[in-house]
């Protein structure tokens, strides 16, 4: 201490620490005698300003402490551990001249001369309120953090390190884990996890996740202490300490077992309402299909039954006949719409001038409707091309002219109106159906395109129009709307998007008489229904062909096999016992690739999926004309590919 009390006074006076002092802000050097008074001061503090010095020498630096000082850090017990040690420091409040306080840091030591004896002493202080104030805060939020986290019963919120084990643990993870924080802390975090997803590896990925991304987040099924099993919203975030070094991970876990169970038993109520609105439904379906069906098969055995009778005329004769090729074609559409409404058919959209589909459709619609009833075209003059599936497009066009004809009660006019219009959902044509029947209220016209839902009467409709509308516009790539007052009539929009392409436009039904099978044209029937091969045979004989019949694809491949003139073409059901005709077709393919193979479905999964695309596909029922076209279409394409 000798050397310090020496060179004081001329440290103080060396202009070098001057000039670094003056780079220093709330600092002052002083010295006192062996009394405690002051009689240096040095400031280089902006808090102590003009005539600080000449206000403190002279004076006890305890005129700067304030009252109620603890025992021990009182100026006198400074002084002395000063005396015995060498030095004393600490911090503490101070007074300032201008009546405020200062929080400082201070450091006194003690001078003596070269005998030992004390001369006074020497000290510095150091104004450290604006860091008092920010640890002060600082403080006040850890520990009212502390205290959030200890109070939050329903969380359970702890710490990993970086490695995944458990630094610290909330009385909310207790509660939920049933483990202490003696228990738990140090343990890894993947106890909480059941085996199989431990086996998965999830809490490592869990982990991997959160570093990379900022935050892990899921729900899933966590273990107690007990061994049973919670539910558990979990989120992990990664901490970094204040230099951005990677620290470790926070948890947050809820359980959320009882919303959980809530919502499985809420699941399970709505599915047990959605069974019995099925059940409901498919009574509604049954009903109206039954009827449907009834009427249709009433016209086609009573036809039958009268063609049986000597005495018709060639007339009559043709009448019936006609009458059952009608109804037929009759049910095939409507088993077309229920396939359609599955989705187990798959649409064959076409570039369709709409126009020309509605004048070729106009004398269908009006014997579908009633001579009662007026019917006006009201078609836009260049109207734009569309593209859809033409056949679902006839069939929604027939289906809302038979609703309007019921709404009308076989009485009115109905008006088919067809505009281009343009606006936000970009190009389209607008066909419109208006009718002047009854109208419906707002509650019915809610629920029109609603599967099963119909205004009529019991076994009088199977529901599916509207709603396979509905379906047909989406999957078109357009829209349909409804307008409806009661008393007022109703009026069907259908909304399909503008098509810019120069392909051929189908503008009437496709001919189906020019594409004749050659006479002599041998073909392998593969069918396992009776009555449907003795129905395809005769068509094929009449057509000039020669028939060999298969019942099964094992029968097919016998025949394929012992048939020493072999055969032109073969033409199988895809739907059969045992191998399906995919399966057959596949394998003629492989060992024949130059025969033709047709295919034909009223319904196939496969078939709808598109596989075994390569193979072109007879939707059933088929007529005469339809089937010599697609036999004669396949043959000429390997004829051309040859």
């Amino acid at each position: 201490m000798a050397d310090w009390g020496v060179n004081m006074d001329r440290l103080l006076d060396d202009p070098g620490l001057r000039q670094v002092m003056a780079e220093v802000t709330e600092f002052a050097l002083y010295e006192l005698d062996t009394e405690g008074i002051c009689v240096r001061w040095e400031s280089y503090s902006a808090n102590y300003r003009a005539n600080v010095a000449a206000q403190v020498v002279g004076r006890p630096l305890s005129d700067f402490y304030p009252e109620g000082a603890k025992p021990g850090e009182g100026y006198g017990d400074n002084l002395r551990r000063a005396v015995e040690f060498g030095r004393a420091d600490g911090e503490g409040w101070r007074l300032r001249l201008d009546g405020g306080r200062a929080w400082v840091r201070f450091v006194i030591l003690a001078k003596r001369d070269e005998a030992g004896e004390l001369t006074g002493f020497v000290g510095f202080t150091y104004d450290a309120s604006r860091q008092k104030s920010f640890d002060d805060k600082l403080s006040v939020s850890e520990k009212a953090f502390r205290l959030l986290v200890q109070g939050i019963k329903d969380h359970a919120i702890y710490m990993l390190d970086r490695t995944g084990r458990v630094t610290n643990w909330n009385p909310g993870a207790e509660r939920i884990k049933g483990y202490t924080e003696d228990e738990i802390v140090g343990e890894h975090f993947s106890k909480f996890y059941t085996q199989e997803d431990r086996d998965a590896g999830k809490p490592a990925r869990a982990l991997f996740e959160a570093r990379e991304t900022g935050e892990f987040h899921e729900e899933g099924w966590r273990i107690r202490k007990d061994g049973t099993r919670f539910r558990a919203d979990v989120t992990i975030q990664p901490i970094y300490d204040d230099d951005g070094r990677f620290a470790g991970f926070s948890m947050q876990v809820r359980d959320i077992s009882e919303w959980h169970e809530t919502g499985e038993r809420l699941a399970q109520a709505n599915e047990a309402l959605l069974q019995s609105q099925k059940m409901r439904s498919l009574g509604e379906l049954t009903g109206g299909i039954a009827h449907d069906f009834n009427n249709l098969l009433t016209v086609v055995r009573g036809s039958a039954e009268l063609l049986k009778s000597d005495r018709l005329t060639e007339e009559k004769r043709l009448r019936h006949v006609n009458a059952i090729i009608e109804t037929a074609d009759r049910a095939a559409e409507l088993t077309s719409q229920l396939l359609s409404f599955a989705r187990r058919q798959p649409l064959q959209p076409q570039v369709i001038n709409l126009n020309v589909m509605i004048a070729d459709m106009s004398d269908l619609i009006a014997r579908s409707i009633g001579s009662n009833i007026r019917v006006l075209n009201a078609t836009a003059p260049d109207l734009w091309q569309i593209k859809a599936d033409p056949t679902q497009l006839r069939n929604l066009i027939l289906n809302a002219a038979i609703n309007a004809r019921d709404a009308m009660e076989e009485q009115g006019t109905l008006t088919i109106t067809t505009r281009n219009v343009s606006g936000e959902n970009g190009e389209e044509v607008r066909l419109s159906i208006s009718d002047t029947g009854m109208g419906m209220p707002p509650d019915v016209r809610a629920r029109v395109f609603e599967p099963f839902f119909t205004t009529k009467g019991p076994g009088k409709g199977t529901g599916l129009g509207l709603s396979q509308a509905y379906g047909f516009a989406v999957q078109s790539g357009g829209r349909i709307d409804i307008a409806s007052t009661e008393g007022r009539g109703t009026t069907l929009k259908l909304f399909l998007p503008r098509h810019h392409s120069v392909e051929d436009i189908v503008e009437a039904p496709v001919s189906e008489t020019g594409d004749a099978v050659p006479r002599g044209t041998r073909i392998l029937l593969v069918e396992d229904s009776r009555t449907v091969a003795q129905f395809a045979q005769s068509l094929l004989e009449d057509m000039g062909c020669e028939i060999v019949h298969a019942a099964s694809a094992e029968e097919a491949r016998i025949a394929l096999q012992d048939d020493p003139a072999g055969f032109d073409i073969v033409f199988s059901d895809i739907v059969m016992p045992g191998d399906s005709g995919l399966d057959l077709a596949a394998e003629v393919r492989q060992q024949k690739p130059t025969l033709p193979i047709l295919l034909a479905t009223g319904y196939s999964e496969a078939a709808a999926r598109g596989e075994g695309g390569e193979f072109p596909i007879m939707p059933k029922p088929y007529r005469r004309e339809t089937l010599e076209t697609m036999l004669g279409k396949t043959l000429r394409a390997f004829q051309q590919a040859a």
